[in-house]
């Protein structure tokens, strides 16, 4: 039979424990930084040429600049 007065010492499962929980989450933060990393410069890099296919489309873009007077000939029905 146990002596239920007598006290067990885990305190080196206690530090084991707190250790390996620490190096678990130092190795998440660290994928986690490296991760947002790439993500952030692919996103920079789509960025730069978000908006190109409408610079070509603004190059052929001609507004019709018309006068009152020059409406009836511009309107055929």
């Amino acid at each position: 039979m146990k002596n239920p007065f007598k006290k067990h010492d885990n305190s080196g499962k206690l530090v084991a424990g707190l250790a390996l929980g620490a190096a678990f989450a130092g190795a998440i933060v660290y994928l986690y930084i490296k991760r947002k990393a790439d993500i952030d410069a692919a996103a920079a890099e789509l960025k730069e040429h978000a908006q190109d296919y409408l610079k070509e489309k603004r190059r052929e873009a001609k507004k019709l600049k018309t006068d009152v007077s020059e409406l009836a000939n511009v309107i055929h029905h």
